[in-house]
């Protein structure tokens, strides 16, 4: 079994490992207890910085906790170009993911796919207009819902995907298993 911890939730687009379901992997499947603090300083500076979420660890054979590790900086953003949110909202988003990325650089982590779809790399040509006509209307015939596309594809072709980056070859894939689909009907 790798370090990988599968990709649970999806915001904004994109899909990501919710930090109790990395927290989970680090104690159930590891076998460590954590801690995580939120320690302030002046170095170094980040804009929009409120401090930083370390992490300290203890596993049942040691004797003492870890020293903390693995500093993520809480960088708070505005709410520019995005639905109004108020600041303690704003800061605990950043806080929570600083949390999920403390402990997933301290243990040498990855969630799955973590960075392949959304690299740059881009494998194929993207898909082409007719093709993403017929994915759209096999997603709407399905009922699923806007912002789970990617979930549902990559599901249907077993295989991590990101709807806005679909390629021709996994948009054929998609529609090709519902064609299959449809032959076993028809055969049976």
């Amino acid at each position: 079994m790798g370090n990988v911890i599968p990709k649970n939730r999806k915001a904004y687009g994109y899909d990501y490992a919710d930090l109790g379901s990395v927290v989970n992997y680090v104690t159930e499947v590891l076998g460590f207890r954590v801690e995580q603090d939120i320690h302030y300083n002046n170095l170094p500076q980040y804009p929009n910085g409120y401090g930083f979420v370390v992490t300290h660890y203890w596993q049942d054979f040691s004797k003492s906790w870890s020293e903390y590790a693995a500093p993520v900086p809480i960088i708070v953003g505005d709410s520019a170009g995005k639905r109004e949110q108020p600041f303690m909202q704003r800061y605990g988003s950043a806080e929570t993911y600083a949390r999920r990325y403390s402990l997933l650089t301290l243990f040498c982590l990855a969630t799955s796919d973590d960075d392949g779809q959304l690299a740059g790399y881009q494998r194929g040509n993207p898909m082409n207009e007719e093709l993403r006509k017929q994915v759209a209307a096999l997603l709407a015939q399905g009922n699923i819902p806007a912002g789970r596309e990617s979930e549902a594809i990559g599901n249907r072709i077993k295989m991590p995907v990101n709807y806005a980056r679909l390629t021709d070859w996994q948009a054929q894939l998609f529609i090709n298993s519902f064609k299959k689909n449809e032959e076993v009907k028809e055969a049976a």
